[in-house]
């Protein structure tokens, strides 16, 4: 098949620069040139022997987009490599100082007679060029940033920046954005960009700085080749802080070109989508995400503080209200929180965050989230589904749906989810312990405790693989190994209250009834000054024995609205009650089939 073309074709040197087929050819072998570097080539053609200001390539070359003039410099760099620029060589190309470029080189427009063009040519070139160019980055980590001369009170920004950039980013189906969850033991440090993407297993790293003096912000930025140890892109931007958004917009866009990504026009949106143009707003947003990554009890209420001044200075910013709700939803989990306070709270936040943007994809997981542990199973899980179409990178919205679907029994579906969140996350400690968790909740126990203990090698310090691994052994009436993990699990985190439970349960399963009951008497009378899950004392009752004391205390977790009733009917703690019509009843009220 062939087709005519009237586009000019462009003679200099042992050049010959194609309009049409957007090539350049030197002796007739194809030179590959990245789209802007070719445009930045064409323009200066087209202008001769007349130089060109650096703010009309700029203005043309990137239209949309704010970009500081390192952009050029760069462009114009790799041009004169591809052009064979050197010592001694034909130069092509000459910088006028402070104002523009000139092109030097002779020029022949050939005649613009019709051009036939094959067809199978044309996708035969187009071949050569993807291949010559390079494969597309497929997967990439932004770090830190880290902070220079920072004030009192701007240590969140580093890490802030890299979490508003990843939240971008990873709205670009095309590539896997590591979490801030995998990047945040990076903030504080200045780690080798090259050896944190092997670390991460990324082949691409975004690395920078930002410094914050009063209304201004100076931002520099890296993207590295993790194979190559190469530059792909760098950058520097000096602006007042409001206009923090149209950096970030310069910084997203040029990242997804120097990966090679084709965004189709609704990823270019959402590349450039602001979800508020308050900077103080904005400011208090990223010290609540700064807080919420440090995920204990007293950091999110701090993080609450920082979401509800973020709504207070712009009532319609999304993001702050599912900041909230993600809050709400885990300090009622972590029981720092009674259960209807926390999720009227977090339901709240999570449908505001909707009715200003009901393609939101964490605003649908977050509300997902609160529905799961309120029991409104299949709103939960159209909410689930919603998030994950919306953006399939959102690790958290597979993890929860994970949880979802073990509550459900759907244990192999569950396995399958949570290993999608772990792909998008390999290094999680907490990924890896939750597929513990599901393999556990699934009786799949000998994998359970191959993968448990996989996850202990990783971080030996990080309590939750012990805890859980604790449980798998007492399924395996491996009771003192399951004490011992117990007792690990309590000293490392603190979490007291929670490993005295099972420990509780341990004994009562291995025949020490009197330790167990004196562990019963220690949460009664815990449970009389805080809210307390009475649905984890059941547990110890259920190990005893002790049926009516079991139903008894579960049928407090219903009244109080306990978030771990989501596990009644799959708790493998609970077996011992399965045969009990109370426990079916229950089960039936919960809204699960028993």
């Amino acid at each position: 098949m062939v087709s005519k073309q009237t586009k000019p074709l462009y003679e200099f040197g042992p050049y010959r620069l194609d309009v049409a087929e957007q090539r350049l050819l030197r002796n007739g072998q194809l030179v590959p040139l990245p789209p802007k570097v070719f445009d930045t080539l064409l323009m200066l053609v087209e202008r001769g022997g007349r130089m060109i200001e650096k703010d009309e390539l700029m203005t043309r070359l990137w239209p949309d987009t704010f970009v500081g003039e390192a952009a050029l410099a760069r462009n114009i760099s790799d041009l004169r490599k591809a052009l064979g620029e050197g010592p001694g060589g034909q130069k092509y190309i000459e910088t006028v100082p402070k104002r523009g470029y000139r092109f030097m080189a002779g020029v022949k427009l050939l005649p613009s007679t019709a051009l036939i063009v094959e067809r199978h040519t044309r996708s035969r070139v187009v071949i050569e060029e993807e291949i010559k160019a390079g494969t597309p980055v497929k997967s990439v980590a932004v770090l830190p940033f880290t902070p220079l001369g920072a004030n009192v009170g701007d240590e969140y920004f580093g890490l802030g920046m890299a979490d508003a950039l990843i939240t971008r980013l990873s709205r670009i189906r095309q590539i896997i954005v590591r979490p801030t969850s995998a990047v945040f033991k990076y903030d504080g440090g200045r780690p080798d960009a090259a050896e944190a993407g092997r670390e991460l297993r990324v082949e691409a790293v975004l690395e920078g700085s930002i410094q914050h003096s009063g209304n201004r912000i100076r931002v520099s930025v890296r993207l590295v080749s993790v194979s190559e140890e190469a530059t792909l892109w760098a950058d520097q931007f000096d602006q007042k802080f409001t206009d923090i958004f149209a950096v970030e917009d310069a910084i997203s866009q040029q990242v997804a070109e120097a990966l090679t990504l084709r965004l189709t026009g609704e990823e270019k949106e959402r590349l450039k989508k602001h979800y508020t143009e308050n900077a103080e707003a904005y400011q208090a947003y990223l010290r609540g995400r700064f807080f919420w990554n440090k995920r204990t009890t007293h950091w999110l209420k701090k993080g609450v503080e920082y979401f509800q001044q973020a709504v207070y200075r712009d009532p319609d910013y999304a993001l702050a209200y599912v900041g909230l709700a993600d809050s709400y939803t885990l300090l009622v989990t972590w029981e720092a929180l009674p259960p209807e306070e926390g999720f009227s709270k977090a339901k709240q936040a999570a449908r505001s965050a909707l009715a200003i943007d009901g393609a939101l994809a964490e605003a649908h997981a977050g509300f997902a989230h609160t529905l799961l542990h309120t029991w409104e199973w299949g709103t939960a899980e159209s909410e689930f589904k919603r998030a994950l179409d919306l953006n399939p990178g959102y690790g958290s919205a597979h993890q929860w749906y994970s949880e979802y679907l073990a509550a459900m029994g759907r244990f192999d579906e569950s396995i399958a989810e949570i290993k999608s969140a772990l792909a998008l996350d390999p290094l999680s400690v907490n990924t890896n312990a939750d597929v513990g968790r599901m393999l556990y909740l699934a009786r799949r126990y000998d994998e359970a405790i191959g993968q448990l203990q996989q996850t202990v090698e990783m971080e030996p310090n990080f309590w939750l693989p012990r805890h859980l691994l604790g449980q798998v052994y007492i399924q395996k009436a491996m009771y003192e190994e399951a004490l011992a993990e117990f007792q690990k699990a309590m000293d490392l985190s603190g979490k007291v209250a929670l490993s005295v439970i099972l420990i509780g349960h341990a004994y009562a399963v291995s025949g020490k009834r009197s330790e167990a009951l004196a562990v019963v008497g220690k949460l009664e009378e815990l449970s009389k000054q805080r809210y307390f899950s009475p649905y984890r004392v059941a547990l110890i009752h259920a190990g005893l024995g002790d049926k009516d004391k079991a139903v008894e205390w579960l049928e407090r977790a219903y009244e109080k609205c306990d978030a771990n009733l989501i596990w009644l009917n799959v708790d493998p703690l609970l077996d011992g009650l399965r045969s009990d019509p109370r426990l079916a009843n229950l089960v039936r009220r919960v809204g699960l089939t028993p």
